[in-house]
């Protein structure tokens, strides 16, 4: 980012930011890599074809919690860690915000209560709510004017965020679920569960011994960062929770398979 922004009558640059940069380094370094490098091992040994709109369902419906544990589990520490500095102490995020609270109050969610779609549409926005007439849809506009409105809204925000944006977007990978019912999605999940429980290791998938070469060179990911991606970092996932996963992958990948040769999607 190159702009500027005033703050006290004063203009500092907001890469200079250096607290939020750290902050992303210790996101790295603490879980966001592993996983990375996780999700190249499976490329590189165990079957997964990020091409592939299935697979990239099956990688959330295993893992995303799991994830989210890691996320959960680092803003637990992270709110708790001493701010060196000399107006901080070294008290924690958790610290100033108890703080906060006894010297000036709680803070009170606006929102709370209210549904998100409600939220989505009309927080921060001017004017006063339509509200409903006859033949208008729940949402207090007519099909057609819920299309404009939101099409005036995309335009608007386009139009104010074109100047910090420097480069074309970014076409996000589809994750939709690969089967037409709920009940062929449980029947799924089911399978994995009944090959998870019976320990069944899938061949061809590179987990049986005489479809693993190094093993130690099977574990370690090599990854590739920086603008132009000439620097590296090794990353080890030697860790017995990681060949748990990568079992569990090779596991729901052997079932989805399954399910693709019988048709159900």
């Amino acid at each position: 980012m190159t702009d500027w922004v005033s703050c006290s009558h004063k203009y500092c640059r907001s890469t200079r930011n250096s607290r939020i940069e750290r902050l992303w380094v210790e996101v790295g370094t603490q879980f966001v890599r592993r996983w990375r490098a996780f999700f190249s091992h499976l490329e590189r040994l165990h079957g997964l074809n990020i091409e592939k709109t299935g697979h990239l369902w099956l990688l959330q419906g295993l893992f995303l919690d799991a994830i989210n544990d890691d996320c959960k589990s680092f803003r637990e520490e992270w709110n708790l860690h001493p701010i060196a500095g000399p107006s901080m102490n070294n008290k924690s995020p958790q610290d100033l915000r108890l703080i906060s609270q006894a010297t000036l109050g709680i803070y009170r969610d606006n929102c709370e209560g209210v549904h998100p779609d409600t939220i989505e549409r009309y927080y921060g926005t001017h004017g006063q709510e339509q509200t409903c007439c006859h033949g208008q849809t729940g949402a207090g506009h007519p099909d057609d004017e819920d299309t404009n409105l939101e099409d005036q809204l995309v335009s608007q925000i386009e139009e104010d965020q074109e100047q910090n944006v420097h480069h074309a977007a970014i076409e996000v990978p589809g994750k939709k679920s690969p089967f037409v019912t709920q009940d062929d999605e449980n029947l799924f999940f089911s399978t994995v569960e009944q090959i998870v429980d019976e320990g069944i290791i899938p061949e061809g998938y590179g987990l049986l011994p005489d479809e693993q070469g190094d093993e130690d060179a099977a574990m370690v990911e090599v990854l590739q960062f920086g603008r132009r991606g000439t620097k590296s970092i090794i990353v080890s996932l030697s860790d017995s929770v990681w060949e748990a996963r990568a079992t569990l992958w090779c596991q729901g990948l052997s079932a989805l398979s399954l399910f693709e040769t019988e048709r159900y999607f």
